[in-house]
């Protein structure tokens, strides 16, 4: 008898549980539709707009920087969308979907601040790679990671850096160790102060500041969720630190996923 209310009970935990599962899917649907919407119709008036004779050339060249930088929007979105969906099947399967590769963390860095200084420069924000601190912590060395995972964990941090800065400032990406000899990167950027009360918040799902909500309306609240998701697969972590106006997220490794570079 006993056992049969056990079980009773677990069902009713894991109709709930199933309930409230469906229910942020749908509300991540709608706001990534609602989110997808705006880039989509920035990246046609543009077009449009180069379709016209009357336009110089340096206003078309302006329109062609829009369109790389919201259709990198648009590619992030869709790549999270995509690792959701890759972190529950990996987590069922209790295994990475592709696997671990060495990857140069100094080239990566470089690639992803590639990839949103378009976006940055319309703000006027500088992305900079601080090259010396890559050579001082990793050397010959590289971190054996899933790649894609990683990019995409780095990037959600990056976005989240250039949509909150302060304007004409600079976000810089450096590479970092702990005294428990953890190694990673790390993105510094100056702007929107994340409150105390919300620190231990930001890796939530759905979670958004109110500071980060009044200067950013719209917003998935699911970027730093998937990269501490992604990190807990690699057995790391990110490190927050907050000064005022100054925030760091450092993505940090475990040592022993550092081999050398052939």
């Amino acid at each position: 008898m006993e056992d049969t209310e056990t079980l009773k009970a677990e069902i009713t935990r894991l109709k709930a549980e199933l309930a409230e599962v469906k229910a942020v899917s749908n509300q991540y649907l709608q706001n990534v539709a609602h989110q997808l919407t705006a880039p989509l119709g920035a990246i046609k008036w543009s077009i449009e707009a180069l379709k016209d004779d009357r336009i110089p050339i340096g206003r078309k060249k302006t329109l062609l920087s829009s369109i790389y930088s919201q259709a990198t929007i648009l590619v992030h979105l869709i790549k999270n969308f995509a690792l959701m969906s890759n972190l529950e099947a990996d987590h069922e399967l209790g295994q990475f979907r592709e696997k671990p590769e060495p990857v140069n963390m100094m080239r990566l860095a470089i690639n992803l601040a590639n990839d949103f200084q378009p976006q940055a420069y319309e703000s006027e924000i500088k992305i900079v790679v601080e090259d010396q601190t890559f050579q001082d912590v990793f050397s010959s060395n590289e971190l054996k990671i899933e790649k894609n995972m990683v990019s995409q964990a780095i990037s959600n941090i990056i976005e989240n850096a250039v949509k909150y800065a302060d304007p004409h400032s600079r976000i810089t990406m450096s590479a970092v160790t702990t005294k428990n000899k953890d190694v990673g990167i790390a993105v510094e950027s100056i702007g929107i102060p994340i409150a105390g009360a919300d620190e231990a918040s930001v890796f939530e799902r759905g979670f958004r500041g109110h500071s980060a909500m009044q200067k950013v309306a719209a917003g998935t609240g699911i970027g730093l969720y998937l990269a501490s998701r992604v990190m807990a697969f690699h057995h790391g972590r990110i490190a927050l630190e907050t000064n005022k106006k100054i925030t760091r997220f450092a993505v940090l490794f475990p040592s022993h996923l550092l081999v050398s570079r052939t």
